[in-house]
């Protein structure tokens, strides 16, 4: 496919790396040269310096011939523009990265309006990213599929635990029913185990099951955490806003700490049912005076990396069962994870993961329809939801006879209102969706694509 790119910061760059893998013609505008530089010496794009709302320079990028235009620069409403210019030139699809929650909330008028086919807000994603993981806390990480119906939980092995030194054929009669490994990550490399892996501490296990499921799996590990009832939020920005919209209706007290007295103010017109106090998050002896010893959970959400992590680890060492870190670079949460604090998120891995699942759903591949995709390991590994159509080689074969590429894993189905944690004797059928797991190196455009 044929697919400009306005915008070469973190979130531009990350995209178009992704799909150039895929082997996409990608063509990147930009006005900073030196970063337009860092793409030309690393990947195999087209890069034109110039402003990605102008006519001439869209037509310089090859407009006409394009299937999509994504436009994530900095500002709002130059991504607007640039959508809208696109669309009065010719009959592309268009996506934009909207962060201001004013618009956000306007999207329906925005794709009237604009001609905005999709539009994606990194922070509104993380925080509902974050709020998955309050509500269950136990793990990691946590995303929700098939509208919650199965969850994918992550969480590390630990030394002298149940599962150290186990085989994964040994699980079999320990873990509950509806539970399925779905990969690991061990010394930064991906693995979609087969029955003779064994486990090891340290190890990263994503696992996939209904919530009773999980929830007993923790139990077993002697790992269950009480649901959260209080968060307190270092930094009020964008993201904090959207958190305390969604935990509020979960019956979730939350605190905000917040340096900037304008901030404060709005916010508290904002969010009545939150408490905002003004201060330095990064203040210890704020922090002790605001009780951090008493919260289930504790997030930090400056505009600082730094200020994030080292807050977080105060936070640990003071024993908050729940600590989450956001970071804005695309390269920290592994750094972050080698450190001992577990959950970590990323808004521009995810707003990646969005845009790269949206191009592959676009893609004309015969059996099936990219509905979703979502990156784990760092991007090493990925979860893809496909509605199957006329996937031939899969339909309606029992799932252990089916011969499927190494590394590839089918994780779940939902046939209609039933969602199963398959095993060997499950069929998919048309109209099924369907999870597949595999590394980033195999490339899944199809059901049919699985099969070797």
């Amino acid at each position: 496919m044929n697919i400009i790119i306005i915008g070469d910061g973190k979130v531009g760059y990350t995209i178009a790396e992704h799909l150039e893998k895929e082997e996409h013609d990608i063509t990147i505008i930009d006005n900073n040269e030196e970063a337009l530089k860092k793409a030309d010496d690393n990947l195999d794009v087209m890069c034109i310096k110039g402003n990605g709302a102008r006519k001439s320079v869209l037509l310089e990028a090859g407009i006409e011939m394009a299937d999509i235009l994504i436009a994530v620069t900095s500002r709002d409403e130059m991504n607007m523009v640039c959508c809208l210019m696109a669309k009065k030139i010719c009959d592309v699809r268009t996506v934009a990265r909207i962060r201001d929650p004013e618009y956000y909330e306007e999207f329906s008028d925005l794709q009237q309006n604009v001609g905005i086919d999709v539009v994606i807000n990194p922070e509104y994603a993380a925080a509902l990213e974050i709020a998955n993981i309050l509500q269950f806390p136990s793990a990691m990480n946590v995303e929700p599929f098939f509208g919650g119906r199965v969850r994918m939980v992550e969480f590390k092995v630990k030394k002298d635990d149940m599962l150290d030194g186990l085989k994964l054929y040994q699980l079999g009669g320990k873990w509950p029913e509806n539970t399925l490994v779905l990969a690991v990550e061990r010394e930064q490399k991906a693995y979609i185990p087969g029955g003779d892996f064994e486990f090891q501490a340290g190890d990263r296990l994503f696992v996939m099951g209904h919530i009773k499921s999980l929830v007993e799996m923790f139990r077993m590990m002697h790992r269950y955490v009480q649901k959260v009832h209080s968060v307190m939020i270092a930094g009020g920005g964008r993201t904090s806003y959207y958190l305390a919209k969604i935990i509020e209706r979960l019956n979730i007290s939350v605190k905000i700490i917040e340096i900037s007295a304008k901030k404060c103010w709005r916010l508290s017109e904002d969010l009545p049912q939150a408490m905002i106090i003004e201060g330095d998050a990064t203040d210890r002896d704020l922090l002790e005076t605001e009780n951090i010893d008493d919260v289930d959970a504790f997030i930090t959400m400056t505009g600082r990396d730094e200020e994030n992590l080292i807050t977080a680890m105060y936070a640990v060492d003071r024993g908050v069962d729940k600590v989450i870190a956001m970071t804005t670079r695309v390269n920290l949460p592994s750094v972050i994870n080698k450190l001992g604090l577990d959950s970590v998120v990323s808004p521009k891995l995810i707003t990646a993961s969005y845009i790269i699942g949206y191009v592959r759903g676009m893609q004309n591949s015969a059996g099936s329809i990219v509905e979703s995709l979502y990156k784990i390991m760092d991007g090493k590994a990925e979860i893809i939801s496909f509605i199957a159509n006329d996937a031939k080689r899969v339909l309606n074969i029992p799932l252990r006879e089916l011969k499927l590429k190494k590394e590839v894993l089918i994780a779940c189905i939902q046939h209609g209102s039933k969602t199963i944690v398959p095993h060997g004797n499950e069929r998919i059928q048309e109209g099924d969706k369907v999870l597949i797991v595999t590394k980033e190196d195999t490339l899944i455009l199809s059901l049919n694509d699985i099969i070797a």
